[in-house]
């Protein structure tokens, strides 16, 4: 009998926990835009695909913050890879070294992007409102916008990514978390945030 007992609380709790990372995607998946790709922009042979987690940069912390390049440096890696053409380019770690020293971190690791945007060469776009057209005006002037992006996983999480082309209807993407391209298709084409950031000297 106490058998039984045990088995009907163990399923229980196993019922609630399924329920409540249900709950939570549902959480996670609020807002956002399915956007769709209309023009083809081709992918640039010279981009530099960069992982957050090399081995060379992944203990580098952001500012003063807990957070390292490998658990929080993916919007890092993508700026590094979208001025990797540019003649400011550097490396993830480089970037994240350059970043720390302006104050460019908050004390938890948040990208503060006026201050980025104040850097000699560099230059961050910060769209208020969600609009796929932003993605085709960035991509139109030779730049990569930043999008923030759900990965998908049991346990997923916001995740961003660099948009650096587009072919046969479908956005072409850098991941700073996969050794190859993917595509938006791959996040079921749907965004929640876009950035950009470029560097002119």
């Amino acid at each position: 009998m106490r058998s039984n007992k045990k088995i009907i609380i163990a399923c229980g709790i196993t019922i609630a926990i399924l329920a409540l990372v249900f709950l939570s995607q549902i959480v996670k998946n609020r807002g956002g835009l399915n956007v769709k790709c209309e023009v083809d922009y081709p992918v640039s042979e010279n981009m530099v695909h960069y992982r957050q987690d090399d081995d060379r940069w992944k203990t580098i912390h952001l500012g003063e913050s807990k957070y390292t390049m490998e658990s929080s440096g993916c919007i890092t890696t993508c700026i590094a890879s979208a001025i990797s053409e540019s003649s400011g380019a550097l490396s993830p770690g480089g970037v994240a070294t350059l970043l720390s020293e302006n104050g460019v971190f908050d004390a938890a690791g948040n990208m503060q992007w006026g201050a980025l945007d104040k850097l000699p060469g560099f230059n961050a776009e910060v769209y208020s409102d969600l609009d796929s057209g932003y993605i085709d005006e960035c991509l139109s002037q030779g730049r990569y916008p930043i999008v923030k992006i759900h990965r998908k996983s049991l346990f997923s999480y916001h995740h961003f990514v660099l948009i650096i082309g587009a072919e046969n209807g479908e956005y072409i993407c850098m991941d700073p978390l996969k050794d190859t391209y993917t595509t938006l298709k791959d996040y079921s084409n749907r965004i929640y945030s876009v950035r950009c950031v470029w560097y002119e000297p």
